[in-house]
């Protein structure tokens, strides 16, 4: 008599097989929905606070759908309620991201969004954080910058304070993290190493400058020009204007150059300190070439590419340039104020307590830089030169 199929050695084995062939259709049958698309939203977002979703369709979705419509619908899990729902469509030949602009949360605490696009669905987690703690950061930056003056200190804690919020309120996590994540995270930016390199070499820049005379020289030049306390402002912020590449650099330059000068004209360090970052942000942010504007224009392109405008973004940033209203003023209003010689509050008093007693500063101020420790005039036998200062600062201009 023939033994059953069943009763042979073998069977355990093959059962064993065949229940792991079905598990795995089973973990595939349960990622095949996955697998369609992929959803972006960030994992921490504000209440009342519209927050755009990003869906990335697969490859294979567009062959199900060659009509190029699909529906999407997504459904807050908690509390049922549909924030999208509507068709949209999608182009094989041209895949790219569904953006769901403006999806709110009205409550705090953690969710659970279901994205459900066709036949497919996916969950994405999220968590509301009440709108209002978004300004606890930088208010308590501000805080204690004005209390401490240490704004590194301050600074730190400011994003220590945010970073608790992000992990749920949890203060040692939020400590550990902003060393980890954002601080190493953001060292590593090869954007920000350069902003950093760049001002590192260009604070030694303006060292050698001033070491060899030429700080000194644009001083003594300029003193046969700038005699009064209006033409002294008018120079700092004329060069202000013309130091247009960048910001940082505007500072820098027109700062330590300008200092000596105003000083012997009797311009309070307020009124020297307004004239500086007047025209540092303003005029490297309408300048038709500086460090601005690449970032400007990347901001511009992101824009074009999710809207599908083909314009080019650079001559589009030249066109807003007339309306860039708050860099045009601040300029204007710098030149002003310079011209007229028109102050009030406590620019007034900072301007008057200089002309009548030569004090540069307030009683009990402390400048975060000491620069009275810092001597950067050089040796007293080097020639004040103007072009040492002039050459490098054409240089970098032109390079």
């Amino acid at each position: 008599m023939t033994r059953p199929y069943f009763d042979c050695p073998l069977t355990p084995l093959y059962k064993t097989i065949l229940i792991l062939v079905l598990i795995l259709l089973i973990i595939e049958s349960g990622f095949s929905q996955s697998d369609k698309f992929s959803v972006k939203y960030p994992r921490v977002v504000l209440t009342d606070i519209g927050t755009s979703l990003e869906i990335e369709p697969n490859p294979g979705f567009y062959l199900e759908y060659p009509d190029g419509k699909v529906f999407c619908r997504i459904v807050n899990e908690k509390t049922g309620k549909v924030m999208f729902s509507d068709s949209l469509s999608i182009d094989a030949a041209h895949p790219e991201p569904l953006i769901i602009p403006g999806l709110e949360i009205k409550k705090s605490g953690k969710k659970a969004l279901r994205v459900q696009l066709g036949k497919y669905t996916e969950t994405v987690h999220t968590r509301a954080l009440p709108a209002i703690l978004s300004i606890l950061p930088p208010l308590l930056a501000i805080l204690l910058a004005l209390v401490t003056r240490q704004v590194i200190v301050a600074l730190f804690f400011g994003i220590w304070l945010g970073v608790t919020f992000l992990y749920d309120y949890n203060p040692m996590l939020g400590f550990l993290h902003t060393l980890d994540e954002y601080i190493v995270n953001a060292l590593g930016s090869s954007e920000r190493i350069s902003i950093l390199i760049f001002s590192l070499v260009l604070g030694g820049m303006v060292g050698v400058i001033s070491r060899s005379g030429g700080t000194q020289g644009i001083v003594k030049r300029l003193s046969t020009l700038a005699t009064s306390p209006r033409t002294g402002q008018l120079a700092t912020w004329a060069m202000g204007v013309l130091i247009f590449f960048d910001d940082y650099a505007n500072t820098l330059i027109v700062g330590n150059t300008m200092r000596p000068l105003s000083d012997r004209l009797r311009i309070s360090r307020e009124k020297l300190s307004y004239l500086v970052d007047s025209t540092a942000a303003p005029v490297a942010n309408v300048a038709i070439i500086s460090t601005w504007i690449g970032y400007e224009i990347s901001l511009i392109n992101q824009s074009f590419n999710a809207l599908g405008v083909t314009d080019n973004a650079y001559i589009t940033f030249l066109k807003t340039i007339p309306y860039n209203f708050y860099p045009l003023y601040a300029l204007f209003f710098g030149f002003l104020i310079a011209f007229l010689m028109r102050d009030f509050g406590s620019m007034y008093r900072a301007e008057m307590r200089t002309r009548r007693s030569g004090a540069v500063l307030r009683e009990g101020a402390v400048p975060i830089s000491d620069l009275t420790e810092t001597d950067v005039s050089g040796d007293k036998e080097i020639p004040l030169r103007w072009y040492n200062a002039l050459i490098p600062i054409a240089v970098v201009i032109l390079s």
